[in-house]
């Protein structure tokens, strides 16, 4: 990519049309061999689409919101000597992606958590999504999409935007897919909901199939320091530059959560810790 757009941007070669060639070459051979195809790679390189307005959806299953606290020790209790997985809380629009067969088949918007709005064109432009996997069933995916807070204030360069989840929120939602593609757009997976026993498992089967994983450390409060985990976290957002507005406590064990049930409102297997600040 870098040195398409060296050629095709700028008209400047940085390397031999052979050694772009091999490259390309190379690239294809890798992409059939493991099965996944990134968004942006330049053998699927996905024209502009453009909608004349965005349909409605009804999802698959409830995407409820989560119960909230600003109280470190409600994550000491939630924890309660169990394992645990506490993930960056990421400030951008909740989106589920469907592959059917290996191939995205479609994206949708959370909406008010029973139906949300259809926006496969703009997922195909997101910079790192993947648009072939290696699996051959139904495949869902649920995460966070988001624009960098590097990426934002490059954007925002007279200030138009208030802040990088309005941005990202109306870049995900346009009609005109040309327009999401220059926003630089990611998708962060942090929901794995197939049948797998551990969150832990699924983040790592979800990172082999190319998808960007939301990044997490492990806990129980036996055992660890909820400050120094948190701390820990905060390091991380802002070193990839990943805008956030808090974190997310998760059981590690899935069928545990799964059996906690859950309220009209959330699940009772997570707990958003909000910085209020």
């Amino acid at each position: 990519n870098c040195y398409r757009d060296s050629y095709y941007n700028n008209s400047e070669s940085i390397i031999s049309d052979k050694q772009y060639d091999d490259l390309f070459d190379e690239l294809q051979s890798l992409e059939e061999e493991t099965g996944i195809v990134m968004s942006n790679s330049p053998t699927k390189t996905v024209g502009y689409e453009v909608k004349s307005k965005l349909e409605k959806v009804k999802h698959s299953h409830p995407m409820l919101s989560l119960d909230k606290t600003k109280s470190t020790e409600d994550l000491i209790k939630f924890s309660n000597g169990r394992d645990c997985i506490i993930s960056l809380k990421l400030d951008g629009l909740t989106v589920l992606n469907t592959y059917d067969n290996g191939v995205l088949c479609q994206s949708e918007t959370r909406g008010n958590g029973e139906e949300g709005e259809i926006i496969t064109h703009n997922a195909k432009v997101f910079d790192n999504l993947p648009l072939n996997i290696p699996f051959d069933r139904k495949f869902e995916i649920e995460g966070e999409a988001i624009i960098t807070q590097s990426d934002f204030e490059k954007i925002n360069t007279n200030g138009e935007y208030k802040n990088c989840r309005n941005l990202a929120s109306g870049s995900v939602r346009q009609l005109d897919s040309n327009i999401t593609k220059n926003r630089h757009v990611r998708f962060i997976a942090w929901k794995i909901p197939f049948g797998l026993t551990t969150y832990t498992k699924g983040f790592e089967i979800a990172a082999q199939y190319g998808f960007e994983v939301v990044p997490y450390v492990k806990y129980n409060s036996s055992t660890d320091n909820i400050e120094k985990k948190i701390e820990a976290l905060k390091n991380i957002a802002k070193e990839k530059s990943l805008p956030i507005d808090g974190l997310v406590v998760t059981y590690n064990n899935v069928e545990y959560g799964k059996s906690l049930g859950m309220t009209g409102h959330h699940p009772r297997h997570s707990l958003a810790f909000k910085f209020y600040d």
